[in-house]
């Protein structure tokens, strides 16, 4: 679909229905309002009336549309859709950021956090995870306040802001990024830490470590641009291999860690097309050979 439509006559509210759910599925109209919606997001505007305006005129909305029902609610049924459609891309991010801080910070029962200050401002010491929920994006902590014992409920992106907030406050000395960092190294192991600790040093680009942790984490998923600065590195230890200078400790070890990530990538080096996936490169050379006489 390409060109709007607006949701039936009073029918908007049952369609976004499902819109702050994770198992929400946009109708291909919706998903046309949505992105609209986000392009508005992304240029920095706020306010309900500017949103609907760029909204309109990034999709053409006729001034019928717009006026449809605006004499029973502010900005009409066309701006309904555009505030539904606005607070499901909303939801969409704010789950994802849910997703990506616990696959970072990857908690288990029994894993220490530290001090936490959460909205209400009180300091939790002591606080440890109880126990994971099963979507693992929930958390139980135990820890005190004061001397008496509490048990708390919340979910992962909350308590990455009852960290930033403790150590904002001179609660604990680590940043909620110390704290990301050492999971994620945790996580990951020594050799993959090591890799992830060169690739941030050396490559030409603006990943930080704890975004190479998170890509190398799933190899199979890896983002093109990491693959090319692993790449960059793999070729600089081979070079390093040819002129003998391979003798420093553990070398072998990141050397071999390397190629493990580089194989199990979904990338490849193509000789004609440079970087691409490997899943393409067969269609590449079916349609790079010469035609049959």
């Amino acid at each position: 679909m390409t060109r709007y439509e607006l949701p039936p006559a009073g029918g908007c509210h049952e369609e976004w229905r499902m819109h702050q759910s994770p198992a929400f599925e946009p109708t291909a109209r919706q998903q046309l309002v949505m992105a609209a919606a986000e392009r508005a997001i992304n240029a920095g505007l706020f306010y309900n009336t500017a949103v609907d305006d760029a909204v309109a005129a990034n999709l053409g909305v006729t001034a019928e549309q717009r006026a449809r029902n605006t004499q029973k609610v502010q900005g009409g049924d066309f701006g309904s859709d555009v505030y539904y459609a606005r607070r499901a891309v909303e939801a969409i991010r704010a789950h994802r950021k849910l997703v990506e801080t616990a696959a970072a910070l990857s908690l288990n029962a029994g894993d220490k956090l530290g001090t936490l200050v959460f909205n209400d401002f009180k300091r939790t010491t002591g606080a440890v995870v109880h126990t994971i929920e099963e979507d693992g994006l929930h958390v139980v902590i135990a820890g005190k306040r004061g001397a008496k014992p509490i048990g708390l409920r919340c979910n992962v992106t909350s308590l990455a802001n009852a960290i930033r907030n403790a150590h904002e406050r001179g609660a604990r000395s680590d940043t909620y990024e110390d704290f990301k960092l050492a999971r994620l190294r945790l996580g990951a192991g020594p050799l993959t830490t090591q890799v992830a600790e060169r690739l941030a040093l050396f490559g030409a680009h603006e990943l930080g470590e704890a975004e190479f942790l998170v890509a190398l984490a799933r190899p199979e998923q890896m983002p093109q641009p990491v693959y090319l600065a692993l790449q960059a590195l793999g070729e600089s230890l081979e070079m390093a291999v040819a002129k003998g200078e391979d003798c420093l400790p553990g070398f072998d070890g990141v050397h071999s860690e390397v190629a493990r990530l580089l194989e199990t990538s979904p990338w490849t080096m193509h000789p004609d097309h440079g970087c691409v996936l490997s899943a393409d490169v067969e269609e590449l050379d079916r349609e790079a050979a010469p035609a049959p006489h």
